[in-house]
């Protein structure tokens, strides 16, 4: 699912999922992600979904919208793109959604009353709780045969529901070695905020790592950059001298 992460001098505020065809930005409490400061406008931004694009469009705002460093009044979002509106990041997680230029170019901006909505704070994990030991914790056919009475339909046994994966990530190093923290939330905050955080983001069945603040996190040795990085099973990720194990059983 596509998403925004908000921050303020590296200080994680809020993850916002785009799940509606128009999410309004601006400082009025009405809108979908809501800034409160003289610097951000009443309406200042919306992110329009094109298809199967989704596209940021300045409202006309007084001070302007920069992506990536750069003043901008309609752009359509890639993977790490940061939105700046005055101090404030908001770093776009693309999920699923397609590039498809063609489609952009000539389709015309579906706008919409309805917005999206801000997760529940109970769908990431904050680590911050754990600080004080370690920086992370971690049809069965019925027979017929020839020149007899059909035999009554045999039921098939109900058949029992498929077993939910086991996704986690297992603490290797350190005082909460052997620790999990499960991934059973579509975005998982793990860091200290304010020095390094990455996020955690469930894509159907599949699982990506993004930086969010901070160094960058290594994944099996190698640094990853602003782009998501998929995880495999087993693959071990470190960051703050802390090595975790993604696992999927």
């Amino acid at each position: 699912m596509p998403s925004l992460v908000l921050s303020l001098d590296g200080k994680l505020l809020g993850e916002f999922e785009i799940v509606k065809a128009r999410t309004s930005i601006g400082r009025r409490p009405h809108h979908d992600i809501a800034i409160d400061n003289l610097a951000v406008s009443g309406d200042h931004a919306a992110v329009v979904r094109v298809g199967n694009d989704l596209v940021l469009e300045d409202s006309g705002s007084a001070n302007g919208t920069l992506v990536n460093g750069v003043t901008a009044e309609k752009h359509q979002l890639q993977d790490g793109d940061v939105i700046e509106i005055g101090k404030y990041h908001l770093k776009f997680f693309g999920g699923n959604t397609a590039h498809t230029p063609s489609e952009y170019e000539k389709t015309l901006l579906i706008r919409s009353p309805f917005a999206g909505k801000q997760l529940d704070p109970e769908a990431t994990l904050a680590l911050d709780a754990l600080t004080h030991v370690d920086p992370f914790p971690a049809t069965l056919s019925p027979e017929v045969k020839a020149h007899r009475a059909p035999e009554p339909p045999v039921t098939a046994a109900p058949t029992a529901p498929p077993a939910t994966p086991h996704v986690a990530l297992k603490v290797l190093t350190g005082k909460q070695a052997g620790a999990e923290i499960p991934l059973t939330k579509p975005l998982t905050s793990i860091g200290k905020k304010g020095v390094q955080v990455v996020v955690i983001t469930r894509r159907h069945n599949s699982y990506v790592l993004n930086h969010v603040q901070g160094g960058f996190p290594l994944v099996n040795g190698a640094t990853i950059n602003d782009k998501p990085c998929p995880l495999s099973p087993r693959d071990v990720i470190e960051f703050s001298g802390v090595k975790m194990e993604f696992v999927r059983q």
